[in-house]
């Protein structure tokens, strides 16, 4: 996985606890190279996984709502750090159903030896189907990062998960209108 999930997560904690909570979770996660990455690096997912589960043990907050959060706040770095990305799309329904190939392309123009998870988004009648796979266990993450991606558009939709689709490998979101 890439560094930059990796240097987010600890620049998230440092930004939604405290730098010394930020710290503790990387000293009591035991990582090798003592939780230095770089952003074009890449590095085991279960590092990630280990830090927040090392945040998990610190703040007492379920893993699944500390793993939304982090995807909520990405969100909104993403738009910061990679602006082009967003550039030619005026809502989240568009973004979504645009971002598999954006992704793709993306992160293979910046990182080319990537694998990236599949987020396939098509419209069923009113609504918008999302649906995430990975070998790596993130559905709450990406279930935080397209919450902060309706935001981002400022669009007036909820997200539902559908619980037919248990992950932490593959999830299914019906985007609907309020």
């Amino acid at each position: 996985m890439k560094g930059v999930i990796f240097s987010e997560l600890i620049y998230w904690v440092e930004e939604t606890y405290s730098p010394s909570i930020a710290d503790q979770m990387i000293r009591q996660a035991d990582l090798p190279g003592d939780g230095c990455y770089t952003s074009v690096g890449s590095y085991p997912h279960e590092q990630a996984l280990a830090m927040i589960g090392q945040l998990v043990e610190i703040t007492g907050e379920p893993v699944n709502d500390l793993a939304d959060a982090y995807g909520y706040w990405l969100s909104a770095r993403f738009a910061q750090l990679y602006p082009e990305v967003f550039m030619g799309h005026t809502n989240a329904i568009n973004f979504l159903r645009a971002i598999d190939g954006i992704h793709k392309k993306e992160v293979a123009r910046l990182y080319p030896d990537a694998l990236t998870p599949s987020v396939i988004a098509e419209v069923d009648g009113e609504d918008l189907l999302v649906s995430y796979a990975s070998h790596r266990p993130f559905a709450e993450v990406a279930h935080g990062l397209i919450r902060g991606y309706i935001d981002y558009f400022g669009d007036d939709l909820v997200i539902i998960r559908d619980e037919g689709t248990p992950g932490p490998h593959a999830a299914r979101f019906i985007v609907q209108r309020k």
